[in-house]
């Protein structure tokens, strides 16, 4: 299994705990790893992970220089965003389709089927966005030139063909998009990959990509018999002390599995202060 992720410093845990998720159900895994700002001592860190707790392997692909003048905000500071755009292009030519995951999700189960899934003609797999149908994403899809009735889907779970990608769209098409809707993409590489998808994507269940909010008062018993992928949308995580919904269980569960005892007590040390 092919599995793309694209980080910063400041997700490298959440990554790991991620990756040992997917790895106690599969077990001959390459992580590629778009990144940029990352230190070499970070990516061999990562890298002594993988091996040690995922038996993975990790392919450091470095992106640094890409996306330089690209609309960010607050929230969304960093290029590395924008990296799982590169993946038809900067992965090796010999790979035919690539798994990319966000840092903020837990898998629940196997993902064979999804994984080894035909394309029927599409460039990538995909699934819808929760939010698809609300005033201000039908609002964002008007905006970004699309149909009401076109499908917004998610970018944190993409099941790429690359082959296919790369063939249909340059990346000096996708540069000349950014810069032609940078007044008003909400989203970013979401909205950019929805805009190059949009009749050229395959949809799929929301259990490969159950979108979670920290709002969200979830049974634990529903969510871990509906779900393939548990994906923690919106801040704050379930990493953070302020979290306020009913799944930082499952993270947790996971990181303390995979080694992060030292977190978790200072989480808890943060959320007991924030109590009292």
């Amino acid at each position: 299994m092919n599995i793309l992720i694209s980080i910063c410093e400041s997700f490298l845990i959440p990554a790991k705990v991620m990756l040992y998720s997917l790895c106690r159900f599969h077990h001959d895994v390459d992580v590629y790893l778009l990144f940029g700002s990352l230190k070499k001592e970070e990516i061999r860190d990562l890298e002594l992970f993988l091996v040690n707790k995922c038996n993975a392997r990790l392919h450091p692909v470095c992106a640094l220089g890409f996306f330089t003048n690209v609309p960010l905000s607050s929230r969304y500071n960093k290029p590395e965003l924008y990296y799982r755009l590169l993946a038809p292009y900067l992965l090796p030519a010999e790979l035919d389709r690539v798994l990319y995951l966000d840092a903020d999700i837990i898998i629940n189960e196997s993902l064979e089927e999804f994984y080894n899934q035909s394309f029927e003609g599409s460039y990538a797999a995909v699934v819808k966005d929760r939010f698809d149908d609300i005033d201000k994403v039908v609002l964002l899809k008007t905006k970004l030139g699309l149909k009401k009735e076109d499908a917004y889907f998610n970018s944190g779970v993409m099941l790429f063909n690359l082959g296919l990608f790369r063939k249909m769209i340059k990346l000096e098409d996708i540069m000349a998009l950014i810069e032609e809707k940078r007044e008003v993409l909400l989203y970013f590489d979401q909205d950019i990959l929805n805009c190059l998808l949009k009749e050229h994507k395959k949809l799929c269940g929301t259990e490969y990509n159950t979108q979670t909010y920290p709002f969200d008062q979830y049974s634990l018993s529903d969510i871990k018999t509906s779900a393939a992928v548990i994906h923690f949308t919106g801040v704050p995580k379930p990493w953070d002390p302020d979290y306020d919904g009913t799944l930082d269980y499952l993270y947790w569960k996971n990181a303390l599995n995979a080694g992060f005892v030292d977190d978790y007590l200072d989480y808890w040390e943060k959320k007991c202060g924030q109590i009292t």
